[in-house]
């Protein structure tokens, strides 16, 4: 069964056109089944978050390779953005994902069940990959004075000030 599963998983992973949240998560799974992606994938950036401290609680900004994005704001109000055709936000993406990479590229994959938790006043920056999660995380100053957690946070920024505009 668990064969017929992942022969399923690896096809969706494989296939051209999906959204990138779908490749994601047949690679999850794909990895709860044992099976690493090939070397040359394990890596690529296909998502960027952001969880900043907001009141007591969290802001998250995500960005796909597809050119989708998902803003959760601390109050409950979300953003899901799925137009593709606005060069600007697309363009933030992109440039959010670039620096992602370079984070990707220096820092292992988590390969725990579950996430910690982002204590109160702390930031985590978050690559998502074929191979799991890319991330760190701290006190928020700290983070954003780190020279490449610093440039991730500062695309975040600038892509979520497109976003929210009227």
């Amino acid at each position: 069964m668990t064969d017929d599963a992942a022969a399923i998983w690896r096809q969706i992973a494989s296939a051209d056109g999906l959204e990138s949240r779908h490749v994601l998560q047949a690679w999850h799974f794909l990895r709860q089944a044992g099976q690493a992606p090939p070397a040359d994938l394990g890596k690529l950036a296909l998502g960027a978050v952001a969880e900043m401290p907001m009141k007591g609680a969290h802001d998250l900004l995500a960005a796909y390779r597809d050119g989708s994005a998902r803003y959760l704001n601390y109050s409950g109000k979300a953003v899901v953005w799925e137009d593709r055709s606005v060069a600007p936000i697309q363009e933030a993406i992109d440039r959010w994902l670039t620096v992602a990479q370079e984070i990707a590229k220096v820092i292992g994959a988590w390969d725990q069940p579950q996430l910690p938790p982002v204590p109160a006043g702390h930031a985590r920056v978050m690559v998502l990959t074929p191979s799991g999660p890319h991330f760190g995380q701290g006190p928020a100053a700290a983070l954003q004075a780190d020279p490449m957690a610093g440039a991730f946070l500062g695309a975040a920024v600038s892509l979520l000030q497109l976003i929210l505009l009227p």
